[in-house]
């Protein structure tokens, strides 16, 4: 078998982490299994024992406290910078947890952004929470974090741009926590509207790992015009009822892995972007986002998308050995294209292999009129909704191809419409069957015959090329 390979290099403890992208891969029958036991992160001693390590509550005079109460903002911004100057090639913040014997976890309490820096681990203990505690309306700015689309917004809990070798990692995914306080939020309405959580721009060598990310008031992790970014053993817990927040979104971003995670969020729970940034001086950035790969991962709510910021294209995506839903319902809906009808970009080489989807239902706190397995939207806008494409602004849609894909069940097959003069090209299904019939099947429009199959698709799918038939 042929397989491309990347590398990330975890800054300050020099490890390197491989990742294949292979033409075959193990079967998807373990993700659950895997993804709910979670895992102790066997390199995290090998990183918490070297001469780089920082203790953020002893490296500097006042250290971090941890005990829930204390703003510790300032001491974790004098223990990066300390740390940084004395090991400027790989330095490692730890933060500990609890000693034998003490209760946990060992909350370490922020009021600001943390902004990171070059060839720098946060390297969290078991049982440790950093906490973030803002309260709306706050909208403070770290110069040193990117704004992108949020200009007069608050930057991100954790946060950085123009880096290279940065790291968060845990001890375990399910008690190394970085909370981003969201319910302030929430129960404000303001949803979307408080810090991200973990954002970067401009970054090379990203490395999250066995680390999870909750309650964060917009979206969650969302690296930027960034290259070489691995994502393992992460978990995104965001309530099911809050939009805008959405679990993992590279935005313009190369070479992504990410893996053995899980994601159960209000919002697009993937969601691969190619965006213009509204940063001053940036607003025609049109970056593509390409060479993404996703394995063993599952998706408990809401959904996985391309889009909708389509902007610069997105090419090159392999999703395989995943889930997306449960059979209770939890997702309402499971593959979702929308590319953003304002600056469209090409949509091409896309596989989508080997995954497994729940029962797909509407729900009344998140989408109540939806249920359908996929969606294929080109006219992606609520404010132009009968919008046509001339030939120097259509959206180009090449390659897509989904095998080997089993659905519970849902209230819809799909629907799927390209443009009048812009068809869907090179779109296949292999073996896509429904355990349960959907109640409505399938609604195909706008495809190019010439390039479509559908082979061992149960209910049987059919496109026109011209307005999809009832």
């Amino acid at each position: 078998k042929k397989c491309t390979m990347t590398s990330n290099r975890v800054g300050l403890a020099m490890l390197v982490v491989l990742s294949t992208r292979c033409t075959k891969c193990t079967a998807h029958d373990t993700v659950s299994l895997r993804v709910a036991q979670g895992v102790q992160n066997p390199r995290w001693a090998a990183i918490a024992g070297g001469d780089n390590v920082c203790d953020v509550k002893t490296f500097t005079e006042h250290g971090a406290l941890g005990d829930n109460h204390t703003d510790d903002t300032q001491a974790i911004k004098a223990t990066i910078a300390a740390c940084h100057r004395s090991f400027p090639d790989g330095a490692v913040v730890l933060f500990p947890g609890p000693r034998a014997g003490q209760p946990g976890p060992v909350v370490y309490r922020i009021t600001a952004s943390i902004p990171l820096v070059s060839n720098l681990t946060l390297l969290l203990g078991a049982n440790v929470v950093i906490q973030s505690s803002t309260l709306p309306p706050y909208a403070v700015q770290d110069p040193a974090c990117p704004t992108l689309y949020w200009a007069t917004g608050p930057t991100a809990v954790l946060c950085g741009t123009n880096l290279t070798n940065v790291a968060v990692i845990g001890a375990d995914p399910k008690t190394s926590i970085v909370d981003g306080g969201g319910w302030p939020w929430y129960k404000n309405g303001t949803y979307g509207q408080g810090p991200r959580l973990f954002e970067v721009a401009w970054t090379s060598n990203i490395t999250l790992s066995h680390v999870g990310f909750h309650n964060s008031p917009a979206w969650t992790v969302h690296p930027t015009f960034s290259t070489g970014i691995l994502a393992e053993w992460i978990e995104i817990l965001n309530p099911r009822f809050t939009p805008n927040t959405d679990g993992f979104d590279p935005d313009s971003c190369t070479d992504v892995v990410l893996r053995d995670s899980i994601i159960d969020t209000g919002d697009d729970g993937i969601s691969i972007k190619s965006s213009n940034s509204s940063e001053p001086g940036s607003h025609h950035i049109q970056m593509p986002c390409s060479n993404i790969h996703i394995y063993r991962t599952k998706i408990l709510s809401r959904n996985y998308c391309i889009g909708s910021a389509t902007y610069g294209g997105v090419y090159d995506v392999v999703m395989e050995d995943c889930e997306i839903g449960d059979d209770l319902g939890s997702s309402p809906w499971a593959i979702k294209y929308k590319s953003h009808q304002s600056y469209v970009g090409t949509l091409r080489n896309h596989t989508y292999r080997r995954l497994r989807i729940g029962r797909i239902a509407s729900n009344t706190y998140q989408q109540p009129h939806a249920g359908y397995f996929m969606s294929i939207e080109l006219k992606y806008h609520p404010l132009i909704p009968n919008r046509t494409c001339t030939q120097w602004d259509c959206p180009q849609f090449d390659g897509v191809h989904f095998e080997d894909i089993v659905i519970t069940s849902a209230e819809r097959a799909g629907d799927i419409n390209g443009f009048a003069g812009d068809l869907l090209n090179g779109l296949t299904f292999k073996n896509v069957t429904f355990k349960e019939k959907p109640k409505l099947g399938w609604s195909c429009g706008y495809v190019n015959p010439d390039t479509f199959s559908a082979v061992q698709v149960d209910p049987p799918l059919s496109c026109a090329s011209g307005p999809a038939q009832p």
